[in-house]
């Protein structure tokens, strides 16, 4: 067969299917570039949440062992998978009576260490979000009585000038002579709610 026998539907053919080819490369080229654009921007995004992060977490970390110091513990908090903000979190580290600062979990520490360590790290942390009215719920169960006192009277000094309110329930009996609180008291006495206030 010679080129002379080749329809003009093949040539109009090949021309269409030509044009579209380098029409399509030439999206392809587009997408690409807007492609590596937005992940740069991605990039620029994930660096400057990472700075703020670690900014933030340097101050968090100075408060934070400046309270368990209070308590004879030391730790620190890090920031974990900071290269994927789907799964980026902190990681609690704490220990106490001398020993070297171990990931805060509920095989390490014992119930009392753990609340303990929360409620330092809550505390640290709390001077960085604004909030008028805060509230917890049993925070203190299962600390020995000196560490709830520290807690407690860091609790009423970290408050103090924020203007912010704080709702502390706990079931253990707290004392605050000469502190500026309001002390309500709610008891089952034979089965009925007995409330009281006591400052």
């Amino acid at each position: 067969m010679a080129m002379a026998e080749v329809s003009e539907e093949v040539e109009k053919m090949y021309e269409s299917y030509s044009k579209l080819y380098f029409e399509l490369k030439e999206k392809a080229r587009i997408a690409a570039e807007n492609r590596e654009k937005i992940l740069g921007e991605i990039r620029v995004r994930m660096d400057a949440w990472r700075n703020v992060i670690k900014s933030l977490l340097e101050s968090v970390n100075v408060e934070y062992q400046n309270i368990l110091s209070q308590v004879a513990g030391s730790g620190f908090v890090r920031l974990v998978n900071e290269d994927d903000i789907e799964s980026a979190g902190l990681e609690i580290y704490v220990g106490f009576k001398g020993s070297q600062p171990i990931p805060l979990n509920i095989y390490s520490q014992s119930g009392g260490e753990r609340s303990t360590a929360t409620m330092a790290f809550l505390l640290a942390l709390q001077k960085h979000i604004k909030s008028p009215f805060r509230a917890i719920d049993e925070y203190d169960v299962h600390m020995d009585p000196r560490n709830r006192e520290i807690i407690a009277n860091l609790l009423i000094s970290a408050v103090k000038n924020e203007g912010a309110q704080y709702l502390a329930i706990t079931p253990n009996q707290m004392f605050f002579e000469g502190k500026d609180v309001h002390i309500i008291t709610v008891q089952n006495v034979d089965g009925k709610s007995l409330i009281r206030e006591v400052i």
